[in-house]
């Protein structure tokens, strides 16, 4: 996982959003970076078919008229 982002850095992140958390959501959001970082990684990967959930579809004559 990604190491946590500087105090710096965060705090900068921080004030461009608009947001002004206190203490101990900042932690928490210091905490959660890498689990997000990691998810965000995953996420834009390229994928082929196999990695849709359904591969087949059926449709009643109704539903394509």
């Amino acid at each position: 996982m990604p190491p946590e982002p500087e105090d710096e850095t965060l705090d900068f992140l921080l004030a461009r959003a608009g947001l002004s958390p206190t203490p101990e959501q900042k932690a928490g959001l210091k905490a959660a970076y890498p689990h997000v970082a990691a998810m965000a990684a995953r996420v834009r990967k390229p994928r082929g078919r196999m990695a849709e959930p359904v591969l087949v579809y059926g449709f009643a004559e109704e539903d394509l008229a």
